[in-house]
This record gives C-alpha cells, sequence and structure tokens, in this order.
C-alpha cells in the first residue's frame, strides 16, 4: 500500500498540540484531513483526495505516494469546474448537479458538492484505473456525506 502523504499542518497547531487545545475551525479542518485519510486507506485505487472551500482554496488533502498533485491547484481547480457543472446543470436541465465523474486512459476523477447547511465545500476524488468508476462515485459521495455531517457538527 502507498504511503499517504500531505498531513494537514497548520502554523497555529503544533504536533503536540491535542484536538482539545486547537481552535474550533482547526479541529474540524484535522477531523476533515482524517476523514481523507481514512478513504484513501479504505481504497487502495484512490490516488487522492482533496476538500476545497468554494472560492478555490485547500481545506485538506490526502494523497498517496504515488499522486504528484498539488493541494492548491486541485482545489482551485475543483472548485471552478463544481461552478461550471452546477451553472450547466441549471441552465441545461434546469436542475442541481449531483457530482460530475470524468474518465480517463489512467483512472477516475469524481467532484461533488459536500451536502454540509452552507454548501461551501466540494470534494475532489481521484482514482486509478483499476478501480470501478460506480465506486469511485458511491466513495466520493459517501465521503462527502462523512465530511458534511463533521463541517456541520457543533464545536
Amino acid at each position: 500500500m502507498a504511503e499517504i502523504v500531505q498531513r494537514l499542518v497548520s502554523t497555529h497547531e503544533s504536533a503536540h498540540e491535542t484536538p482539545e487545545e486547537m481552535s474550533p475551525e482547526m479541529s474540524t479542518r484535522a477531523a476533515c484531513q482524517d476523514i481523507l485519510a481514512t478513504l484513501l486507506e479504505r481504497t487502495h485505487a484512490t490516488l487522492f483526495a482533496s476538500l476545497a472551500t468554494v472560492d478555490g482554496r485547500s481545506y485538506a488533502h490526502a494523497g498517496s505516494g504515488l499522486s504528484t498533485t498539488s493541494a492548491q491547484r486541485s482545489a482551485a481547480i475543483t472548485s471552478s469546474l463544481m461552478g461550471l457543472i452546477e451553472s450547466f446543470s441549471k441552465e441545461s436541465l434546469n436542475s442541481g448537479a449531483l457530482y460530475n465523474s470524468i474518465a480517463t486512459e489512467k483512472g477516475s476523477i469524481v467532484i461533488v458538492r459536500v451536502p454540509s447547511k452552507a454548501r461551501l465545500h466540494t470534494l475532489c476524488v481521484c482514482a486509478d484505473a483499476t478501480a470501478n468508476l460506480a465506486m469511485t462515485i458511491r466513495a466520493a459521495l459517501d465521503t462527502a456525506q462523512k465530511l458534511a455531517d463533521r463541517i456541520d457538527a457543533p464545536r
């Protein structure tokens, strides 16, 4: 199994700080980071999972040792693409987008709006070609719900 890299670290968070000592925002980000890391541990074909804010900033990111994706670049592209997907869905079918999937020769990418109350985050899950697209979609939707539950949890 590839080693999971890019643990969330902030200038406000030291290696010795317990979750109780973190600010509520940093605690939520760390919990989201853990959810993404768990996804990578559970689904070995997943190359990275990136949680972005709607304004294109990286909120949490986990990647396997096989992924060279930049968290910041992935976040910026993911939020832009989700905005386009939602606009196109509204324009063409007068309906909201549930998710978007992209199939490539090397694998698949699934982008979903995290269904939190504020709807301010977008999740991108990228899997290699050994993964079934339907399973990648299911993993992305389930992970987005877990993230929403944590984001909306009382602090």
